[in-house]
């Protein structure tokens, strides 16, 4: 089985220094069981999904083989962040649904199966604003 895990810095592993984030930490779980799974962590730290859309086509077709296929897509919480000096959203809710569906489009013609997981929650009173850029706000009511 290949699976292809598409998202942001929480996919790719950021302030996770001793297992690499989740995607890493599934990988590590089939090669411990010694179980023929190839696990591809393809998320990139601030990734939107108007970014993802610009390569998972290619992505995927370098990487699908005659095993089964799967792609999870953990992508949308920067897209939700409040951009204190635009007074809006990074990527529009209507954008944001279009961009969805484009990647479920894409991920049908290459894909056995797709899965979206949702988007993670934030403690608002460390994230309104984050620590490292004050213009930006991670709020749970734009991420729900």
């Amino acid at each position: 089985m290949n699976i292809l895990i598409f998202g942001d810095s929480i996919t790719w592993g950021a302030y996770d220094p001793e297992q690499g984030g989740w995607a890493t930490r599934l990988r590590n779980y089939f090669e411990e069981k010694d179980h023929d799974v190839d696990v591809y962590n393809l998320g990139i730290s601030d990734d939107i999904t108007s970014g993802l859309l610009n390569r998972v086509e290619a992505e995927v077709k370098s990487r699908r083989s005659n095993k089964s296929n799967v792609i999870i897509f953990s992508i949308g919480i920067n897209d939700a962040q409040f951009i204190h000096s635009l007074n809006s959203l990074r990527v529009s809710l209507d954008q944001f649904q279009q961009n969805l569906e484009k990647l479920l489009t894409i991920a049908r013609k290459f894909m056995d199966k797709i899965i979206f997981v949702g988007l993670t929650k934030v403690d608002d009173f460390k994230t309104t604003p984050i620590p490292w850029n004050t213009d930006i706000f991670f709020i749970n009511k734009n991420i729900s």
